[in-house]
């Protein structure tokens, strides 16, 4: 195997780096907001309206990822060990973790990128969401990190190396050259990309063959999406008009935020930014994206401080978690950011308490879920579920369906209450 060191693309200062990671957050924001791009949203509409509409999307998303990083190691142009320097110990905590985050985040009415911009747009539930996030991430380091690291260490369902062992070109063909990275990101992205396209396809016909086209499929979504089982929280698809627009319309009214990104143009936007950071901060730092996860932890961590708590001292997974002066955190001030002026400027912007108070209630104690949840998982949908495809690892696959599984349930609960 070749040394696993890091090795920079590109040779640039620190603040330049600093600079792309926050370029490319508040790219992530921007057009989240502007395309209410929502991987819960994704996962509940399967199960509440039966559309694969936005799930479909995902997988375009983890598609045109896995092939243009794989692409690019394949190449020759971003080292191999980039791409895998930084996958995760897969075990029996990526799956238990996944399905508790899946469940706390539907419950709470957001996943963590949906959280942030929502949070950013005005929306008092996501702001509860996050609070219950922190406060979870603390009760799972008190309470289940020292046994998750136990097992780590020792091996109990799980593995103990990381790095290309979770490498699938390496699984596959025990090998890391440029014709092993082709040929999985080939298998990732090909298959991804061409079932996603079949299940908005597939979606549309469904819905166009009950009478009434796309036009009656969103405006079914628009009476189902506000319901209990998704928090009250989520703003509904915009039908899209029969006769369309002109090209040059369409693109000015995108331009000048008169209408919202449809689900596909946000997908390639986001997969581009993902590529983006792949490139330009490997060998740097974390060369993807990096979402709350961590960050929240952090985030609570310096607020006990003003208040003379130090948990480094005493409570080992904060001893252990980054510096909260890092590029991925900038990227989530960023985000923040992005969501704001994005929302703000559409005039989207407004302070949302819901007319249930229960709804802040169940909002943070979703949020306590996810903050356990990804940390057990050792990473959220965008920084462990999307990072992973990219580095075509198979620790985002367990997430997957460890998620589809707590949103199902919560689904299921929501119903009931």
């Amino acid at each position: 195997m070749p040394p696993e060191i890091l090795q920079p693309v590109f040779s640039y200062s620190w603040p330049v780096v600093f600079g792309v990671f926050a370029l490319s957050g508040f790219i992530l924001g921007w057009t989240a907001q502007r395309g209410n791009y929502c991987f819960v949203n994704a996962m509940t509409s399967i199960f509440t309206v039966r559309s694969f509409e936005r799930f479909g999307a995902l997988l375009i998303l983890f598609g045109l990822s896995a092939l243009g990083c794989g692409l690019l190691v394949a190449a020759g142009v971003v080292p191999a060990y980039d791409q895998y320097y930084f996958n995760y110990f897969a075990g029996w905590y990526i799956l238990v973790g996944s399905f508790i985050f899946g469940f706390g985040a539907a419950l709470a009415g957001g996943c963590n990128l949906s959280m942030l911009y929502r949070a950013a747009s005005g929306y008092v539930q996501n702001w509860i969401e996050l609070f219950g996030m922190m406060i979870g991430t603390y009760i799972f380091a008190v309470g289940i990190w020292p046994f998750q690291l136990y097992t780590m260490e020792k091996g109990i369902f799980s593995t103990t190396s990381g790095g290309y062992v979770e490498y699938v070109p390496y699984l596959l063909f025990h090998s890391v050259s440029g014709t092993a990275v082709l040929l999985t990101s080939l298998l990732f992205g090909v298959p991804l990309i061409s079932l996603g396209i079949y299940l908005q396809r597939y979606t549309r016909a469904k819905w166009s063959g009950k009478g009434g086209g796309f036009t009656s499929f969103s405006m079914s979504l628009n009476r189902a999406l506000p319901v209990k089982s998704f928090g009250g929280n989520f703003p509904s698809p915009t039908p899209q008009p029969s006769g369309g627009l002109r090209l040059s319309q369409e693109v000015k009214d995108l331009l000048l935020l008169r209408k919202p990104y449809g689900t596909n143009l946000s997908t390639v936007i986001l997969a581009l930014d993902m590529i983006m950071v792949f490139l330009i901060g490997a060998g740097y730092t974390f060369n993807y994206l990096v979402i709350t996860s961590s960050d929240g932890g952090r985030f609570f961590e310096y607020i006990l401080m003003l208040a003379g708590v130090h948990l480094f001292l005493n409570t080992p997974w904060f001893s252990d978690s980054l510096s909260i002066v890092d590029a991925s955190t900038l990227m989530v001030v960023m985000l923040c950011v992005g969501a704001f002026a994005s929302s703000y400027l559409s005039g989207d912007f407004k302070i949302r308490i819901p007319r249930e108070k229960k709804r802040l209630l169940i909002g943070f104690v979703g949020g306590m879920l996810v903050g356990i949840g990804v940390r057990m998982a050792l990473g959220c949908n965008v920084g462990l579920m999307w990072t992973n495809f990219a580095q075509l690892g198979y620790d985002g696959i367990i997430f997957l369906f460890g998620m589809l599984g707590g949103v199902y349930l919560a689904v299921k609960v929501q119903e009931r209450l």
